[in-house]
């Protein structure tokens, strides 16, 4: 990165021994091109202090180690590009997925004060027991096992004091340094890095209320609560705040333990199964889903079942991606390039995009898949190039729909760390072959024109208003026109198109003016009446595919803006 400015933004004074912290953080690991990247080269050290042993790690390694020291902010802030696979490179997000959250857990009596502070009473009156140590400690939180006055096992969730604080800061010097870069840096001027940024504070302060995570956690458990294959902790909201979640206690193996499992006497191949099924139907049939699929989040339970642990994060499917997930998947086992080029633009919000490359890239791609069965194909593989040609054509997509695709992607790791024969393929292909049934049944192919009917209407209602203020506008000189002539052919198609529509239009409204004064006229032979009756029909049919073509040219040239 070279078209960098030398000086940096103003930094607001009371953040500065934090910036200073940060960057002799990031020097001290080796990381000055990064340090230079987000403007804060002046603040840089004169000289680096040598790595010694470390110099024998790579850059990818630097970078995670400085995330570690930098604490909770970027700990949460790396694990969640790990996942951005159509940001970073595939080697920085590996290395990001080892970031450790586990630090020095809190003394007792501070985690007491704060429970006490937020349930508003004594903590032997709000639990019958409490232990003393807790059962993990992350940056955020510790998580202790406790019991309720009835006796009912819980798992309670303490949030660390002062971690709101320090994320306040850390996040008003990210957004700070992202603004200057999305300003500054041109080899970034295609990634929305303020929008990122922006996106992550919103989803981390999310993340500290801990009521957000409890209504995550019972939305999954309402989901779920009738399947007996996989559990979902209760969420006790009498003893729940935004500092403090109580759950039903899940007491299991954790998954990425297999010698236990073993030793426990699991079947890995069952838990495996249901674990992965019960994630593609958060995905494919609820839409919401636990965004970090860890084999640390899973535990083995009694009876073979799948219990979920951690919602801080979660992922959404709208209706609309899950149909592009569709889509991708049906031009790739049909060789539709066309559609899969249409989806992919459909898909970017980015203003510039090579579009000529991109189609070539997706031909390569869909040729690739060409001709092999749904079960033939690699999910993780494919997401995995889906996710290269959003990084390397920054087409910019939503965070959502890129941390499904890998969601889908790391989930076959998850199957096959548990069990090595594990198909993923096989396990997805009912819920690709149903969203694909669902996506042509009649019922749902006419919801989707009566939708794109109105939102027509709508447009046309709209049309007569906006010209208007439009002309308003123009006439008061706000707004100003330059024409440049170049080539009149492409505008003298359209017009001939147009007259063309208009010619039909008339035309068949000729055919249902005549057809509708046979059917009216008295003492008419029957067969004309039968030829009116034709007649209405073909012309009723003719409209509709009249304005489906039209409603259909419509959204593929938004497509391809």
């Amino acid at each position: 990165m070279k078209r960098l400015l030398r000086r940096g933004p103003a930094l607001p004074a009371n953040h500065l021994e934090r910036y200073r912290q940060i960057v002799e953080v990031l020097a001290d690991e080796g990381l000055s091109a990064l340090i230079s990247a987000v403007g804060l080269g002046h603040l840089a050290p004169r000289r680096s202090r040598a790595h010694g042993v470390s110099d024998a790690l790579t850059t990818e390694q630097h970078v995670r180690r400085a995330i570690e020291r930098l604490g909770v902010t970027f700990i949460k802030g790396g694990q969640a590009m790990s996942t951005r696979t159509d940001i970073v490179p595939p080697a920085l997000a590996a290395e990001l997925r080892k970031l450790q959250d586990a630090v020095t857990p809190e003394p007792f009596e501070t985690i007491r004060s704060v429970i006490e502070a937020e349930l508003e009473q004594p903590l032997e009156e709000a639990f019958a027991s409490f232990a003393s140590e807790p059962v993990a400690a992350a940056s955020i939180g510790q998580v202790y096992r406790a019991e309720l006055p009835d006796g009912t096992p819980v798992a309670v969730k303490v949030q660390r004091p002062g971690v709101r604080a320090q994320v306040e800061v850390d996040l008003d010097i990210t957004l700070t340094q992202a603004a200057w870069v999305s300003e500054h840096v041109f080899e970034l001027s295609d990634i929305d890095a303020m929008g990122i940024t922006m996106e992550f504070a919103d989803a981390l302060r999310g993340e500290l209320d801990y009521v957000n995570e409890a209504r995550n956690a019972e939305r999954l458990w309402r989901a779920f609560k009738d399947d007996p294959t996989v559990v979902f902790p209760r969420v006790y909201w009498s003893h729940t705040t935004s500092r403090v979640l109580t759950l039903e206690l899940l007491e299991g193996v954790p998954m990425n333990r297999p010698d236990l499992l073993d030793e426990a006497g699991f079947d890995r191949a069952l838990l495996a199964s249901r674990g992965i099924d019960a994630y593609l139907r958060q995905i494919f049939d609820l839409g919401f889903f636990q965004a970090d699929p860890h084999p640390g989040n899973f535990l083995a339970l009694p009876g073979d079942r799948v219990g979920f642990t951690d919602f801080g994060r979660v992922g959404t499917m709208t209706e609309s991606s899950r149909e592009r997930f569709t889509d991708l998947l049906w031009a790739a086992v049909n060789y539709d390039y066309e559609l899969a080029a249409d989806t992919f633009l459909a898909l970017a919000s980015a203003p510039n995009i090579d579009e000529a490359g991109l189609q070539k890239e997706v031909t390569r791609l869909i040729g690739k898949y060409h001709d092999r069965e749904l079960g033939l194909i690699n999910p993780s593989e494919l997401f995995g190039e889906v996710l290269r040609l959003f990084r390397d054509f920054r087409l910019g997509v939503s965070s959502d729909f890129a941390l499904a695709i890998a969601t889908l992607g790391l989930l076959q790791g998850v199957g096959t760390a548990l069990d090595p024969a594990f198909d993923f393929a096989k396990a997805a292909g009912p819920f690709f072959e149903q969203a694909m049934r669902q996506r042509h049944r009649p019922e749902q192919m006419l919801d989707r024109l009566v939708r794109a009917w109105r939102r027509s209407g709508r447009l046309v209602e709209t049309l007569p208003s906006t010209i208007d203020r439009t002309l308003r506008r123009v006439s008061k000189g706000e707004i100003r026109i330059a024409v440049v002539p170049r080539d009149f052919q492409g505008p003298l198609d359209q017009l001939a198109e147009m007259v063309n529509r208009l010619a039909f239009a008339l035309v068949v409204s000729a055919l249902i003016v005549g057809a509708s004064t046979l059917l009216s006229a008295s003492g008419v032979p029957g067969w004309l009446t039968t030829i009116g009756q034709v007649g209405l029909v073909l012309a009723f049919g003719v409209t509709v595919w009249f304005f489906w073509s039209i409603i259909s040219a419509h959204y593929r040239s938004r497509r391809r803006q």
